[in-house]
């Protein structure tokens, strides 16, 4: 067992730390040593050991300041620690495993105790991973559950009522009024509309998981790339009666990915629609950020974000994994996409201080047509 486990020796004592390594080497270890504490820090740091046995007394920096500094470091934070001294003083001891050492060895020691205290500690550590992993596993598959019951219902819901619509108005066509058929044909669009939503949220998933978020930029239309698709999101909320205020500053002129952009842009109203209270007003402001560039901004009254959870809602799905008690639907990517897309051109997504409610800005840096560029620079191959 021990074949595949790599040890960090750690001690400046040139006797003492030889010892030790042939006694590990023959139990099957594979041994690493360092003659001093910032040698230790180094190597272990680079090679990431499965266990880690050091001296306290060591020119600075000690084994306690050693164990300390790799505490804070993610990487070596968790990898089992041994302390070794001459010491017996039982509040050294106590010491040592508050900062997180797994045990206590006191010199001089009996190999066969050395080596028992070893594989005792490695034992513990291998239930406490696999434990972990159990709990991660189950943790996972709760999510997948989630997701793939709210991506059916999500995707369910709207097609329903687009088939339903649809042969209401065939039927009707002849029977009812053309302000009926209207209806009916509107309320078929709008699904259709959250049903391509959804659709574009995979594909546009999909991308991020690849790393190849699309992130050409071309000339937005104001009109039919921004205004047209919140249009099309404000009509899913009607039901709350919300109030909209609209700012775009004159002469607003953007260069950026399409039909990524108006994702992101829908997404952030969406998001405020969802949280807002009935009644409530929604303000979205576009202003210039250079040529090309923009600085946009939705704000609702909603409850807000705490700053705590400021990172963590632009985590893909923080909304499904809350689990069958959510008060919201939706699979909760909205934030992940707004943010992908908006890297992809070297800009950002961030959430704003605010006296009540959200505000959300997406920033999008100053950027050249590359669309065009590419269009106008490709050979002309027609006869």
């Amino acid at each position: 067992m021990n074949k595949s486990i790599n040890m960090l020796l750690i001690d400046d004592e040139d006797k003492l730390l030889f010892g030790m390594k042939a006694i590990m080497q023959r139990e099957g270890f594979k041994v690493s040593i360092a003659r001093s504490g910032e040698e230790g820090l180094r190597q272990a740091r680079e090679l990431l050991p499965d266990i880690i046995i050091c001296d306290v007394m060591m020119p600075p920096p000690n084994g306690f300041v050693l164990k300390k500094t790799l505490m804070e470091d993610e990487r070596t934070a968790d990898i089992p620690f041994i302390f070794l001294t001459a010491r017996t003083v039982d509040a050294d001891k106590v010491a040592g495993l508050n900062m997180g050492a797994d045990d206590y060895i006191t010199k001089p020691f009996m190999v066969d105790e050395l080596l028992a205290r070893v594989q005792a500690v490695l034992r513990r550590t291998e239930v406490s991973r696999k434990r972990s992993l159990r709990e991660a596993q189950t943790a996972i598959e709760q999510l997948r559950a989630n997701i793939t019951t709210n991506l059916g219902h999500e995707m369910r819901t709207p097609l329903g009522i687009i088939l339903n619509t649809l042969d209401l108005a065939i039927r009707e066509r002849f029977e009812g009024s053309a302000e009926e058929l209207d209806w009916y044909l509107q309320t078929a669009q709008s699904s259709a509309f959250r049903l391509q939503t959804l659709v574009n949220d995979l594909i546009i998933l999909n991308a991020i998981d690849q790393q190849n978020v699309p992130h050409l930029r071309q000339k937005v239309d104001i009109r039919f790339d921004y205004i047209d698709p919140i249009h099309k999101t404000l009509v899913q909320w009607e039901h709350k009666h919300l109030k909209t205020r609209f700012a775009i500053a004159p002469g607003t002129a953007i260069f950026a990915a399409l039909p990524e952009f108006s994702q992101a842009v829908c997404h952030l109203v969406d998001n405020a629609c969802k949280f807002s209270p009935d009644e409530s007003t929604i303000e979205v402001n576009l202003e210039k950020n250079g040529v090309g560039g923009c600085v946009l901004t939705v704000s609702d009254e909603g409850p807000g974000i705490p700053e705590n959870l400021r990172e963590k809602v632009f985590e893909r799905f923080y909304q499904v994994s809350q689990g069958a008690n959510r008060l919201h639907g939706g699979l909760g990517v909205g934030l992940t996409i707004a943010r992908a897309v908006a890297e992809a051109a070297g800009g950002a997504v961030t959430i704003l201080d605010s006296e009540k409610g959200c505000k959300v800005c997406l920033t999008l840096p100053p950027g050249e047509n590359e669309w065009g560029a590419l269009k106008s620079s490709a050979p002309n191959t027609a006869p």
